[in-house]
């Protein structure tokens, strides 16, 4: 987007595990860094340090590739050949965290997280100072999407670097880094990280109450648009959804799951959208988007990773067989119908190889539908919502609805727990092809078994990534 200025401020390599002097970072500014007075000076510096750290979550290390279609996907096993021994991600797919190349990617991840998180906390740390040079609500939208993200990327890597509060609450788990600092900080257990997720969570809550419009129609501020592609007001009551039925707080997860679901500003993607012509192809369901991260050049890892070209390798592409296409989308069950399975916009066959097409970008001049990878979805709250029923029959209507969006029949009353759960968990594999979640899924249940795997039971093993060997070596 036009707003998504390339700037960098003072987040380079900063981690709870950098080491280096302090006085001798500060002193080095590239012509891309500005001191932090100047920076802080004026409102739109806030604005652009809040777009900046956007952008630095949006990284093809991050949200914009590991933690979405990539090396995430291949850990909930979404793809058919990556188990493959020739494949780049065969050592993912088979969770051998300590080859080489998988540990440089584990490392990644963590410091790229925690550079993110410094961002933020760099605009917490200066923000109350300056409340006196913003106008409108922009005080507490600016503070309160960086609490929400601060929030966010902490949960993340709770749920990557740590066992699931099924597995075992009381583990020793990651730094919570409320204060922008070199000094390797603690390592919380996990109960206590989320609830410092939930705490930042609550205040961005009321923050970001002011403001609870998904757009800004006439408005001359861009600031106030694009709000999917922000911590918006709905995806921090989405997000505290997802944290409490990760934590087995059923009762508040279907609370904020309903209130998602009732404010009406999203809705399910209709059959009509998926069936135009190529141009305008809403293949990320934009429409169900709470929460999606705009990913400025997504067209060139998406075309490696799920295109043919002459001379391209399998070892370097992602894809589905139809055999197991049928049987994710149960056609012999009635899935046939399914939007998400008869639509050809979904799905790329090129030399006969079927590639997920969820996130082509054929023309990459309409922003309104290109270059997002959802993160936060209406149906993710729907399915929250029917896990988190205490009554199966109530869950099951949640299900049933989502069952109709996409052209599938709806299930019969009657179910038991253990029915719902499974179909509930048919869903996620549906609905969640190239963005991470399942794996999400799999741990949160502590569940023995992932489909796919070439490994036996899994366990904490596979679940937890390891930390980086600094993070061992010099953190708390």
């Amino acid at each position: 987007m036009k707003h998504l200025r390339n700037i960098l401020f003072l987040v380079a390599s900063i981690t709870s595990l950098t080491l280096t002097s302090c006085k001798k970072w500060l002193d080095v500014r590239p012509k891309t860094e500005i001191k932090e007075s100047e920076q802080f000076s004026t409102e739109q510096g806030f604005k652009d340090a809040l777009y900046g750290s956007y952008q630095k979550a949006a990284d093809g290390q991050l949200y914009g590739g590991y933690l979405t279609f990539s090396f995430l996907e291949v850990l909930s096993q979404g793809y058919d050949n990556t188990t493959k021994i020739d494949h780049d991600f065969f050592y993912a797919a088979t969770y051998q965290y300590t080859n080489a190349g998988i540990t440089g990617i584990i490392n990644s991840i963590w410091s790229n997280m925690y550079a993110t998180i410094a961002q933020t906390n760099y605009i917490l740390k200066n923000i109350d100072n300056k409340k006196s040079i913003f106008t409108a609500d922009n005080y507490n939208i600016i503070k309160g999407e960086a609490l929400a993200l601060r929030a966010f990327i902490h949960f993340d890597l709770l749920r990557l670097y740590a066992p699931s509060p099924k597995s075992d609450a009381t583990a020793t788990a990651i730094p919570y880094m409320t204060s922008f600092t070199v000094t390797p900080q603690a390592r919380l257990k996990v109960s206590e990280v989320i609830t410092l997720c939930e705490k930042d969570l609550k205040e961005a809550e009321a923050l970001l109450k002011v403001y609870p419009q998904m757009s800004n129609p006439g408005g001359n501020d861009d600031f106030l648009a694009f709000r999917n592609n922000r911590m918006n007001y709905w995806a921090v009551k989405a997000l505290l959804a997802r944290l409490y039925l990760y934590n087995n707080d059923k009762v508040q997860a279907l609370a904020y799951a309903k209130e998602v679901i009732a404010s009406n500003n999203f809705r399910f993607i209709t059959s009509g959208e998926l069936t135009t012509n190529a141009v305008d192809l809403n293949r990320t369901f934009t429409p169900e988007h709470i929460f999606s991260i705009y990913v400025s050049k997504l067209k060139d890892p998406v075309s490696s990773y799920f295109m043919m070209a002459t001379g391209d390798k399998m070892y370097k592409k992602f894809t589905i067989t139809e055999e197991r296409r049928k049987a994710v989308f149960e056609t012999a069950a009635g899935g046939s119908t399914d939007i998400r399975f008869v639509s050809n916009s979904l799905w790329g066959v090129s030399n006969g190889i079927i590639f997920p097409s969820k996130l082509w970008q054929v023309d990459e001049n309409r922003e309104s539908l290109k270059k997002r990878i959802p993160v936060l979805s209406l149906s993710e709250m729907y399915y929250i919502a029917a896990e988190s029923e205490p009554a199966p029959a109530e869950g099951l209507k949640w299900l049933n609805k989502v069952r109709a969006a996409r052209n599938i029949i709806e299930l019969p009353a009657g179910l038991d727990a253990t029915t719902l759960q499974n179909e509930i968990f048919k869903e996620y594999r549906r609905d969640f092809i190239c963005v991470g979640q399942l794996f999400y899924y799999y741990k949160r249940l502590n569940l023995a078994k992932i489909e796919g795997a070439l490994n036996g039971t899994i366990n904490n093993t596979q679940y937890v990534l390891p930390l980086p060997n600094q993070e061992i070596e010099f953190g708390k």
